[in-house]
């Protein structure tokens, strides 16, 4: 079909954030301008992350199973705060997360 251009659906990206406090909720302003789907873990429903994200699960981001949990079914992981499991973040990486 000469003339014509064809785009390649766009898939929305899965990008998950561990933590939901000040800092969550600038990177979630800032994703607004993309075409990504957000998800939040924090321990504290009362966030401010909690209201802007996509997804928002309770969850300890200092806890393997939470966080592995959590990241297995994202396309990409960030830390909002220093004190998460280093273990699950690790393992996350070796299955295709980017981290």
């Amino acid at each position: 079909m000469t003339g014509m251009i064809y785009f390649a659906a766009m898939s929305t990206k899965k990008i998950g954030i561990l933590g939901g406090g000040q800092l969550g909720r600038m990177l979630l302003q800032a994703a607004a301008n993309y075409p990504v789907e957000t998800f939040v873990m924090e321990n504290d429903n009362e966030c401010p992350a909690a209201h802007l994200c996509d997804h928002f699960i309770h969850g300890d981001i200092k806890n393997f199973n939470d966080v592995y949990r959590f990241g297995k079914e994202l396309d990409a992981i960030t830390i909002e705060l220093e004190s998460v499991i280093e273990e699950a973040m690790k393992k996350l990486k070796k299955e295709g997360v980017r981290v």
